[in-house]
């Protein structure tokens, strides 16, 4: 790369920086002229630094229920006043733990925060804003892809233990939880095996970037009545609808085939598929 191209990124680039796919990436530049590559003389695209930091903003915008048509075309400043919320001073404790890396007071105040109001409004009035909030630090530039990390692993820990002490319930089925092929987002996973334990349902937690037959196979072998896949913008549009229409295909006929998590919403109807928006209706 000559010397003009330094510091440019590849498209491989933009998706570990922003979590978003590569198609994501190409169907936004397609539809909406954002971002705009440099093509090299080699034909390689290549994105400049200020694409990656609108990014990110247009990124959590979407996450935050914003269509992407809509929000698209916005600059920097208008991302950055479109994100900005207040938050409960209750998460400011949380995000300075966050920011100082300080892991012992993160789960400290996690816990406190879910004994004074139980799994549900701990879910809702903690959880989701708090990761709200470090997603626009992170995209604004406070905050480092670390610092994401370190709350992501307490988080789990912390949903794992909740889950794990909830007692079976009679009449409630069985649900095994996995994720499609290519996609790694484990913590809305967890969240949504805490929702169905807590119901009472046998909860089966298989894990993430699992291949559709395998996910078919165990819910045979472990005998559930329900599959819930999690799904994040990362796993929507036609890739995504083609394998539920395969992994439809492969499972009993008694079983049904549930997706939730904020790529639900951006993948067209399949007939048999069930979406559940929010935690209210897991």
């Amino acid at each position: 790369m000559g010397e003009g191209h330094a510091g440019l990124m590849s498209i491989g680039d933009l998706c570990s920086e922003t979590g978003l796919s590569a198609d994501v990436i190409r169907v936004w530049e397609r539809r909406y002229g954002f971002p705009e590559p440099i093509r090299l003389p080699s034909g390689h695209r290549r994105y400049r630094p200020e694409d990656l930091h609108r990014l990110r903003l247009l990124a959590e915008a979407v996450a935050a229920g914003h269509r992407p048509s809509a929000v698209a075309r916005y600059g920097e400043a208008a991302l950055r006043q479109l994100l900005h919320r207040e938050g409960g001073a209750e998460l400011d404790p949380l995000l300075g733990a966050v920011g100082a890396m300080d892991s012992s007071a993160l789960r400290r105040l996690l816990s406190e925060a879910q004994q004074r109001r139980g799994w549900k409004a701990f879910l809702q009035e903690v959880v989701s804003p708090l990761l709200d909030r470090v997603g626009i630090a992170w995209a604004e530039g406070r905050l480092g892809i670390h610092h994401e990390h370190l709350l992501t692993e307490v988080l789990e820990d912390l949903l794992r233990e909740q889950r794990l002490a909830c007692p079976l319930l009679p009449g409630r089925g069985a649900v095994l939880l996995a994720t499609l092929p290519g996609e790694r987002h484990r913590l809305g996973l967890l969240m949504a095996a805490l929702v169905y334990a807590a119901s009472g349902a046998r909860t089966e937690l298989l894990g993430v970037d699992l291949p559709v037959a395998s996910i078919a196979a165990a819910a045979q072998a472990l005998k559930v009545d329900r599959v819930a896949l999690s799904l994040s913008l990362q796993s929507s549009g036609e890739p995504a609808r083609r394998l539920l229409l395969d992994l439809l295909a492969r499972l009993p006929a008694d079983c049904r085939l549930l997706i939730g998590g904020q790529g639900a919403a951006r993948i067209r109807k399949v007939e048999g598929v069930e979406r559940r928006l929010g935690l209210e209706v897991i």
